[in-house]
């Protein structure tokens, strides 16, 4: 089993993506907080900007492309303004444009917790 990219709860379809899926932006956070998770995440995701180019089905095939951007824009929210990394992800591989169904998610959680 390869691993996936964690994505906000509501995007995945499998078994595992519901399972490692991440409840709310906050959860995302502490996932970063988390030693040994955020510190892989980082490095991945430092790798994967250091490689040449910038289609993102070439890196990953086309639906992990979709599951990176989502986990990018999920990350992006949580690290806020403290840690470029995901949206420098963002910007290689997607002009920029986090994932519209990532961020509607997220608010629609934030709004229930609110």
């Amino acid at each position: 089993m390869r691993p996936a990219p964690p994505q906000v709860a509501g995007l995945g379809a499998s078994a595992t993506s519901q399972r490692y899926a991440l409840a709310s932006v906050d959860e995302a956070r502490a996932y970063l907080e988390h030693t040994i998770l955020g510190g892989r995440l980082r490095q991945m995701t430092a790798l994967v900007n250091e490689l040449p180019g910038r289609d993102p089905v070439a890196v990953f095939g086309p639906v992990d492309a979709l599951k990176f951007r989502s986990c990018m824009t999920l990350f992006h929210l949580a690290a806020g303004n403290c840690d470029s990394l995901f949206q420098d992800a963002l910007d290689k591989y997607f002009g920029g444009t986090p994932d519209a169904a990532t961020l509607r998610l997220t608010c629609a959680t934030e709004e229930m917790h609110s």
